[in-house]
């Protein structure tokens, strides 16, 4: 055999580890053991290392009770199993005679050097060389993870672990006692609590704690430890303490001159360690800025941390986030809190060109870093870790672990048993450290992400240009790398406006390049975390990049990836883990706009042939769900020919809130994916999807982006050449624009949508469409027009069985009837379209019919009645939020009340309904409402408030062409005008109100 072959075997000859659960590693990399009579077989073999193990004794520590057959046998196959297994196996596991002997030295097993190195302590021990034995025994102790098998290995192999246990709390207890000679007791309290915690009916342990808290100066802390240990003795066992905690005591109650602290001689230092204390923290940014609650919270957890344990916080977040500057900074705060010093390492988790350090090689650095030399550094990965181990031990410091990328890289560098602080910092949440205080670290608040423009670009540049400063930092997402990115860009271009880099990161293709320099960026940063997951978690996130929002739920990314919700939530779960995510309430998740910015970018660049379907599948999504949602809230509407083309709507939403919900929540989703659906040619869903939104804005009130939507929808409709969608997008166009007072275009868009049904001979669309058109009428005050088509669609949808139509073409005619002064027709008008939209539980038209009927009763005088009503619908509008038609309602409520007479109830309604409509980005309802608040203050007195009020609803109805709102207000500006004692401006504007009431036929009765 070669010198090369003899170094190979031995790098790859497995170390085996016993001393807790069973581990077998080949060059640091854990090889699995499978299998309970497996694990027994080889650890009964390892606790006799070097000694022959009779097939019987093997026998009996794999089976706990009665024993099969064959198990003389089954012994024989395990133990080739095993040679198989593990790497050398027929060298490691030896036949010796009637048995097996495990061949393996102390290099390569945990329970050989914690056995050699008990005897190396007691040698010194002999030899008088204390500081040496303390270090010998805290090394071996360093060994221990727990019971043999973590207390799982049956009678035999329990057995021995009891005899171990008995080795290792001897060897603490001789420890502890050098150490409390050494004047080290308040370095030891803690987890000499601990393990007396375990063995509470131990006396000679129980010893060594007391005089520990004694010599720290707790002589109440010891003296109660000698109470618990008599009741515990007491009551488990019949017996009282021994003699020697019997003196024990009674020596510290008279505080005996004998017992006095020793001066303080370290036993806890390696002998081979540096002299200084090490202080390795890296520069802190100056220009540190924000993050004050965070650091607070770093703060909060340190004191709120158990004294004599690690405290262990990790820091999370996407990258650029800021979190090893916040570790940094956090770690200089607390530096002096820390005296034994303190020491950052970079793990490589997430750096370019870098490999993620192991823990064996972080071990080496560390003990490099504190001036260990290289010669006297462990190379077998056991014996480094208990080299780190022993350093730490008893030590107060502050280790800062960045950039790490798993759970297992860091596990084993956390301190066993130390008062020291460890920061770390990582990307994915690390669920894998037991103890740990997690605190994820999100976007920069914009106040301070502005004071590091600030700080970079000094005041003046900055406020000389706020809007686009503020657009910068919006644009940046408060991720501190692009801030400061950005900032540094300007800094090194003082010729540039900050206007001209908000133009340059507006277009959503270049913002990540532009987010770059000198070798790092918001795109390489987020491409490490990419590269770093799994193939199959790459592909979700890249088919995740078709989707066209901000926001999703489990079931887009469901319809997206081809799976269930629950397996879709467990990817979207990841992907927060892995913190390219955010997790918002239950169910959504977002992605930060650069982290969308570059999951849009790898869905184009690593395009695959069927990621067009992942996008079809989303969009039949959005449609089946937006219209099962449009069903729930708008009962009775007329199902679109070809549903049944891209499958069965399945069942709908059981309540109209959760089907309103939804749509809320997908809203600016649906926009965009009407966007992407027409751009992609993906007509049908361009064509069909408009509709939904159209309905939903009806409640919503974003009928300006809605009708972007839906002309989109009219030119797929047309390119499709489908008659049918093409009406219907015209139509929903249409009372878009009527919702924002655009008349003339509600019209034109109406009189094309009536060709259209009369080119298919579709009698319903036309009966819907002269409805539409009847209300469109109603606006611009032609009246006897209006009411002629409402009356004629009504008629033909009874015919045709269109019970919604029938409701709302009733509903319309009651308001125009109404206006004509004709209060008995309308009432019964309005009573009917009541009764058929409960019929159908159709709650938003009900609320329309509500309001006209409050008006036809208050036309007869009714008032009681008439507020009534108005209270139904007021309560039926909140109920769903109504948003458009709130206003009306409450301007309705607050004219039945000046009638009655209540001003102070009739100012509360009409207040509130000037605020909304303030809020409303719809217009049709506006000069309504400041028609009702100039009634009010009329009757108050308040007539310049009143005059105010009328004029507004005077400029707005002229604008809109609203010809019976314009009447109505000359009409009230003439009544305040003489009132204010200006007869001549009152007789003018009352003259050109009778004008227009007479063109309209609008009797003095209803004016």
């Amino acid at each position: 055999m070669t010198a090369e072959d003899i170094q190979d075997s031995a790098r790859t000859r497995p170390e085996f580890a016993v001393l807790g659960s069973l581990e077998v590693r080949i060059d640091g990399e854990l090889l699995p053991v499978n299998g309970a009579l497996q694990q027994r077989i080889l650890v009964a073999l390892l606790l006799e290392a070097g000694r022959v193990v009779p097939i019987s004794r093997l026998v009996e520590a794999a089976w706990q009770e009665k024993l099969p057959d064959s198990a003389e046998h089954q012994v024989r196959k395990t133990v080739a199993k095993l040679r198989g297994r593990i790497p050398h196996g027929h060298d490691i596991i030896a036949t010796d005679g009637a048995g097996y002997r495990a061949v393996v030295g102390a290099e390569n097993l945990d329970l050989l050097q914690f056995q050699q190195l008990l005897h190396q302590a007691r040698e010194s021990l002999e030899a008088k060389k204390r500081e040496q034995a303390a270090a010998q025994f805290r090394a071996a102790l360093a060994l221990w993870r727990g019971s043999v098998l973590a207390g799982s290995g049956g009678r035999v192999i329990d057995g021995a672990s009891t005899a171990l246990e008995e080795q290792r709390l001897t060897a603490a207890e001789q420890l502890y006692g050098l150490c409390i000679e050494a004047g080290e007791a308040a370095g030891i309290t803690g987890e000499l609590r601990a393990l007396v915690d375990e063995h509470p009916l131990r006396e000679t342990l129980r010893s060594r704690l007391m005089l520990a808290l004694y010599h720290s100066g707790q002589q109440a802390a010891a003296l109660d430890e000698f109470t618990r240990v008599r009741e515990q003795l007491a009551e488990e066992l019949g017996i009282d303490p021994g003699a020697e905690l019997i003196e024990l005591h009674e020596r510290i109650l008279r505080q005996d001159p004998a017992l006095s602290r020793p001066e303080r001689i370290s036993l806890t230092a390696d002998p081979h360690q540096a002299t200084e204390t090490p202080h390795a923290l890296p520069f802190d940014v100056p220009d540190f800025s924000g993050r004050t609650s965070e650091l607070q919270w770093i703060r909060d957890a340190v004191r709120r941390a158990p004294e004599d344990s690690p405290k262990v916080l990790a820091l999370d977040g996407m990258g650029g986030g800021g979190k090893t500057a916040l570790a940094v900074r956090a770690a200089h705060q607390l530096a002096e809190e820390y005296p034994d010093g303190n020491l950052f390492i970079d793990l490589h988790g997430f750096t370019p060109g870098h490999t993620p350090l192991s823990t064996f090689q972080a071990e080496g650095d560390l003990l490099a870093a504190v001036g260990i030399l290289s010669e006297e550094i462990p190379t077998v990965p056991a014996g480094r870790a208990a080299r780190w181990q022993s350093y730490m031990r008893g030590r107060r410091m502050l280790l800062v672990l960045d950039n790490v990328a798993a759970s297992e890289q860091v596990r084993e560098l956390i301190p066993a048993s130390s008062n020291s602080l460890v920061l770390i910092t990582s990307r994915p949440r690390l669920t894998g450290l037991d103890g740990a205080g997690w605190l994820s670290v999100g976007a920069l608040p914009e106040p301070d992400s502005h004071q590091i423009l600030h700080n970079t670009l000094g005041a003046e540049r900055v406020e000389k240009e706020p809007e686009a400063t503020r657009e910068l930092l919006r644009l940046c997402g408060g991720l501190p790398l692009a801030v400061r990115i950005a900032s540094a860009r300007l800094a090194n271009r003082p010729r540039w406006t900050v206007q001209r880099l908000v133009e340059r990161l507006r277009d959503h293709n270049r913002r990540l390049d532009e987010l770059a320099s000198e070798g790092r960026g918001v795109a390489s940063a987020l491409t490490l975390s990419y590269q770093s997951m799994p193939t199959e978690q790459r592909t979700a996130f890249r088919l995740l990049g078709h989707h066209p929002g901000r926001y999703l739920d489990a079931d887009e990314a469901a319809a997206l990836l081809d799976i269930d919700t629950l397996k879709a939530e467990d990817v979207l779960e990841e992907l927060v883990d892995a913190r390219l995510l955010e997790a918002r309430e239950p169910g959504v998740y977002a992605l930060h706009d650069l982290v969308r910015s570059f999951v849009q970018r790898v869905a184009q660049g690593e395009r695959a042939p069927k990621d067009g379907q992942a996008t079809e599948r989303l969009l039949d999504h959005y449609l089946r769900t937006a219209e099962l949602a449009c069903d729930t809230l708008f009962p009775g509407r007329r199902r679109v020919s070809g549903t049944d083309e891209k499958g069965s709507l399945g069942q709908g939403f059981v309540h109209k809130d959760k089907a309103l919900q939804w749509l809320d929540q997908h809203r600016e989703s649906l926009l965009a994916a009407v966007d992407a659906a027409y751009e992609q040619g993906l007509l049908w869903h361009a064509a069909r999807l408009p509709r939904e939104l159209g309905f939903h804005s009806s409640i919503r009130g974003y009928d300006a982006s809605a009708n972007t939507a839906l002309e989109k929808g009219v030119n797929a409709s047309t390119q499709l050449g489908d008659q049918s969608l093409a009406r219907l997008n015209l139509m929903n166009l249409a009372m878009g624009k009527w919702r924002l007072g655009q008349l003339s275009g509600a019209v034109a868009r109406l009189e094309e949508a009536v060709d259209l049904s009369r080119q298919m001979e579709d009698e319903h669309s036309e009966a819907e469409c002269r409805a539409r058109l009847g209300q469109a009428y109603n606006s611009m005050g032609e009246l006897e027009r209006a009411l002629q088509m409402s009356q004629e669609a009504g008629r033909r949808a009874q015919e045709l069985g269109f019970t919604r139509l029938d409701g709302s073409s009733r509903s319309m005619l009651s308001l125009i009837q109404v206006r004509l002064g004709r209060f008995e027709e309308a009432v019964e008008s309005a009573e009917r379209a009541v009764a058929i939209f409960d019929s159908i539980r159709e709650v938003q038209l009900s609320v329309h019919a509500l309001s006209y009927l409050s008006q036809a009763i208050e036309g007869l005088g009714h008032y009681e009645e008439a507020l009534a009503r108005t209270d139904t619908a007021l309560e039926r509008c909140r109920d769903l939020n109504m948003l458009p038609d709130l206003p009306l309602v409450l301007a309705r409520r607050a004219d039945v009340l000046v009638r009655m007479g209540e001003m102070e109830e009739a100012a509360d309604s009409a207040d509130h309904a000037l605020t909304k409509v303030t809020c409303s980005t719809g217009d049709i309802h506006r000069a309504t409402v400041h028609l009702s608040v100039g009634r009010v203050r009329y009757a108050q007195g308040n007539l310049d408030l009143a005059k105010d009020q009328q004029l507004l609803a005077h400029e707005i109805a002229c604008r809109m062409e609203l010809r019976y709102e314009e009447a109505c207000a000359l009409w009230g500006l003439a009544h305040t005008a003489e009132a204010q004692g200006n007869a001549q401006m009152a007789q003018e504007r009352r003259a050109a109100a009778d004008n227009l009431f007479s063109l309209m036929k609008v009797p003095e009765t209803a004016r």
